[in-house]
């Protein structure tokens, strides 16, 4: 099992325009990744299951790449999961990762795990973000295998979620939301919503890779 949220978190505004648009990634120490791994643990219950290690960095190119109007992002992924992975013989690998969505009825972009607050003045509301990717790789030849909601079931039920609520977000007070962006790492109140909404994003999509 390869953990890589790799903890930075994001402190999103979207003021009325897009002169008061602010975005920052700030590094946290808060156990996200050791959190993704306890969760995916719980999820497999009687799956042997190890984490595996990888160079600081690793990633990078992944989560910022260089502009390319050809970027292959499964390739990608495939490749470099097959150089960290080296000769840790496992069946498969389970990778969890920062995901990308859309601020539904907007073309923003939410990337990862974050705060957004959008408006201005009395006029704003707050939302935590949890956009996360789960891939499973075939542990020989590091093919991607069709995950648990890809089956017409599936994306009936997932378009239909959809037009109830956006599972990724969790509306929470603005008073959550940091004054500077950098204040958020040292926020446990911001820490502990932030985790309690990961853990319960990653026990609800986890549970149907392990039942395939």
């Amino acid at each position: 099992m390869i953990a890589a949220t790799q903890d930075p978190f994001v402190v999103e505004k979207i003021g009325l325009t897009v002169f008061g648009n602010e975005y920052a990634e700030v590094p946290v120490s808060w156990g996200l990744d050791d959190l993704v791994f306890a969760r995916v643990r719980a999820a497999a219950r009687a799956t042997p299951l190890r984490r595996i290690a990888y160079a600081k960095g690793a990633f990078d190119a992944y989560y910022h790449p260089k502009p390319s109007l050809f970027r292959n992002e499964r390739e990608e992924l495939s490749n470099l999961i097959r150089q960290i992975a080296g000769n840790a013989g496992c069946e498969r690998y389970v990778v969890v990762t920062r995901g990308e969505g859309m601020l539904p009825g907007t073309n923003q972009p939410l990337r990862g795990l974050g705060i957004l607050n959008r408006g201005a003045g009395i006029i704003s509301y707050s939302f935590l973000y949890a956009y996360i990717g789960v891939t499973v790789f075939d542990g020989q030849t590091f093919e991607i295998k069709k995950g648990p909601g890809v089956t017409l079931e599936g994306v009936m039920k997932h378009m239909a979620d959809s037009f109830v609520q956006d599972e990724r977000l969790r509306k929470v007070d603005n008073s959550l939301f940091p004054v500077t962006a950098a204040d958020s790492a040292g926020n446990t109140t911001l820490r502990d919503n932030m985790r309690d909404f990961l853990t319960e994003r990653l026990d609800k999509i986890l549970p149907p890779y392990f039942a395939q």
